[in-house]
């Protein structure tokens, strides 16, 4: 299973609140001078759930799939040596 990183939060006042409210697209946040801080992605904009796309059937089977080539076949078929 996937091991997921916890996201740091923050509260935010009722001015910010305001106008973060009603977004659909992601913004970026900048302070007073323009310095960028960071990004703002609005739930609506990422979609309806956070939850994995695939069903446990597919994720067993991308599990036992033993496919591929190795590091080192990858590395001289790219012409290393």
């Amino acid at each position: 299973m996937p091991r997921r990183v916890a996201m740091n939060r923050i509260t935010v006042n009722d001015s910010l609140k305001n106008q973060l409210d009603g977004l659909a697209l992601p913004v970026e946040v900048v302070d007073e001078t323009g310095r960028p801080l960071g990004h703002f992605i609005p739930r609506t904009a990422m979609g309806t759930t956070d939850d994995c796309p695939y069903s446990a059937e597919e994720l067993e089977r991308m599990r036992a799939d033993q496919g591929g080539r190795s590091l080192a076949e990858i590395w001289k078929s790219l012409g290393a040596k």
